[in-house]
């Protein structure tokens, strides 16, 4: 098969590469369409040559191996590009992954849209859900609390924004002007220009000093630095991002208000197993069984959830699903081809 595999130079080349037999508890999925993501330029330039590259992709069941698949079925999800044992890579015409780390793609959803959905919807759901705590879709708070998006036009940033509303928050997402009317559109109660010096004091305005909670889908340009501004001068709060943070900015953000806690997330450790990333946050051994629900994959997980109103099903594993969670990784950022409004197109579905 024809793959884009690492090379000498910290780039990639198409090459012909073996078709990757499925072992226990694998399928092998004919690849239709891929989505980019940053972490697929920046894991090229990292890992060594014989790499496959790319994470999100849609196509059909090749080989269901055993499993509860059947042969030609739609399906899409992500995985972890670059990984050599066992390989794992989008970019190609095959793919082995997971039996139980696919969804079923409805005729209604574009192979373009169900490729753009895994990776993204899946990181803001485990820095919400896992990092930050906060209450699921399924079980939306009573007493609506504010959190801060920043980012909120990137692929994660949408996602969140969403989900945070169904979760009953107050959202107020960071975007430039011109893209205000489409965060509002996705659910978010309130915008603020980045470009803006003060937005911090906007925040703090738009919030009542009482801001706990924040999901930095940027993490760069000193974006950290200034959601500490932001963040209750009182109660101080918890901010997740999906780049690392130095030693240094942590202190900041300690000395700032030591009530402060500041923490980097990656999606990798959704697939259990052991990362060693540097300094990135939420590492460690692998966890033996994947303790918390993160995306329930069943044969109705797109269509049904989307039409019911019900996020909450995607969190709770049925049917074929085995949910996979993490509690150790590194970050990843994404915000790249995916438009991240595909939740409402498939509730409207």
């Amino acid at each position: 098969m024809r793959a884009l595999v690492s090379t000498e130079g910290k780039t990639a080349q198409v090459k012909d590469v073996p078709i990757s037999t499925p072992a226990e508890g694998e399928i092998l999925v004919k690849v239709r369409h891929v989505a980019q993501n940053p972490t697929d330029w920046k894991a090229m330039r990292a890992v060594p040559p014989g790499r496959i590259i790319g994470c999100d992709f849609s196509g059909t069941i090749e080989d269901p191996n055993g499993s509860s698949w059947r042969k030609s079925q739609r399906v899409a999800g992500f995985v972890h590009g670059t990984w050599a044992e066992p390989m794992r890579g989008s970019f190609a015409e095959y793919l082995v992954t997971e039996k139980d780390v696919v969804y079923e793609v409805p005729e209604n959803v574009s192979w373009e849209d169900a490729a753009a959905i895994p990776l993204a919807f899946a990181t803001a759901v485990q820095a919400m859900e896992q990092r930050l705590k906060l209450p699921e879709p399924s079980k939306p708070t009573k007493d609506s609390f504010p959190l801060f998006i920043n980012g909120g036009t990137s692929s994660v940033g949408k996602y969140a924004i969403q989900l945070a509303k169904l979760s009953g928050l107050f959202v107020v997402a960071s975007g430039s002007k011109k893209n205000h009317e489409l965060l509002k559109e996705l659910g978010a109660d309130a915008c603020v220009d980045y470009k803006d010096e003060d937005w911090p004091q906007q925040v703090r305005k738009l919030t009542h000093d009482k801001l706990e909670h924040a999901f930095d889908c940027i993490a760069e340009g000193g974006s950290v630095e200034k959601i500490t501004e932001a963040m209750s001068p009182n109660k101080g709060g918890h901010t997740v991002t999906l780049l690392p943070i130095s030693d240094e900015t942590k202190k900041t953000f300690v000395d700032r208000n030591p009530k402060l806690k500041l923490e980097s997330t990656i999606v990798y450790t959704v697939f259990g197993r052991e990362l060693h990333y540097g300094v990135f946050d939420n590492q460690g051994a692998v966890s033996p069984r994947p303790s918390v629900s993160m995306i329930a994959y069943t044969n109705e997980s797109v269509a049904m959830p989307w039409r019911q109103g019900s996020l909450g099903e995607m969190f709770i594993a049925a049917s074929r699903a085995t949910v996979l969670e993490e509690d150790q990784g590194k970050q990843n950022q994404v915000y790249g081809r995916g438009s991240g409004r595909h939740l409402k197109r498939l509730r409207n579905a």
